[in-house]
């Protein structure tokens, strides 16, 4: 086996061991319930890759990959939703924010990749190698796991039933988050869709104040998640997911392969590096522009 191999066989065992570590860390009671529903959010991505990886004689395919992280957020927030400690209206409010930004993520990438005839080219490369494309299922039931701690966490613990200041800056945030990375979503894809613009770059709307506007969005998205849990459980276990999330897009599978990818296709345009140099790449207005990622 050569390094990759060695090297996703690795992320793989740490994967498990990180989520496990979490979990145990959290766990309420000496119940275990946490370390049940991560191995869950792993294992039925594995389930899944089996049929992905082309182990039935098909060809290897990313095309349900996004589907099924959705399909696992859901799952995973009922099953915790059963197996909560206390179910009151802030569990409620967190599961249905929680779907609903679920459910709009989810059908969107599914109709994105559809588009692209089932076609995702951030998997060109890493679906040639099958532990590396078995990582990059397992990275998503982590991905699953560390965004939902806010719930899981929450459900393990008795909280408050009362709302108080946290829980409505908590839904404020939320509507501003979910509105921006709708919205940018959808301008993007709307310019996609027109054949003029299949060499160019977006620069309008959202895309006019950030670089990055929809994962401004999605980490708004779960600070604010965060702030919900926190107001009931008062747990600080809640702020790994929004801190997780932050670092995944700033430093890992977000920002810096889209930015890559961008200065390849458009390195030598003059008005793409204007617009690199004067537009922050994730804040809105008060953000860094040019290579910064603050």
């Amino acid at each position: 086996m050569n390094k990759t191999t060695w090297g996703s066989i690795f992320v793989v065992v740490f994967c498990i061991l990180l989520t496990q570590g979490i979990a145990f860390a959290f766990r309420a009671d000496n119940r275990f319930t946490l370390s049940y529903i991560a191995l869950y959010a792993i294992g039925f991505q594995w389930i899944v890759f089996i049929h992905a990886g082309g182990f039935f004689g098909n060809e290897r395919t990313e095309k349900y990959y996004d589907i099924v992280g959705s399909i696992t957020f859901i799952t995973t927030t009922i099953i915790n939703s059963v197996f909560s400690k206390h179910y009151n209206m802030r569990t409620a409010l967190l599961n249905t924010l929680v779907i609903i930004w679920t459910v709009r993520l989810g059908a969107f990438l599914f109709i994105r990749i559809h588009n692209n005839n089932g076609v995702d080219a951030r998997f060109t490369e890493l679906k040639q190698n099958n532990w590396q494309f078995l990582m990059t299922w397992t990275l998503q039931g982590v991905w699953v796991f560390m965004t939902l701690l806010p719930l899981l966490i929450m459900g393990q613990k008795e909280n408050s039933i009362k709302f108080n200041v946290l829980d409505y800056i908590g839904i404020s945030l939320f509507i501003v988050g979910f509105l921006f990375e709708t919205i940018a979503d959808y301008q993007k894809f709307q310019f996609r869709l027109v054949p003029e613009n299949k060499d160019l770059f977006i620069n309008s709307g959202l895309w006019k104040y950030s670089r990055h506007p929809n994962y401004f969005g999605e980490i708004l998205l779960w600070l604010s998640f965060s702030l919900i849990a926190f107001s009931g459980s008062k747990s600080y276990g809640v702020f790994i997911s929004p801190v997780f999330v932050a670092l995944l897009l700033i430093f890992v599978s977000g920002i810096p392969l889209l930015e890559k990818r961008a200065d390849a296709k458009f390195g030598d345009n003059e008005d793409y590096l204007i617009y690199k140099k004067n537009t922050p790449v994730l804040i809105p207005l008060i953000g860094c522009a040019g290579n910064s990622m603050f």
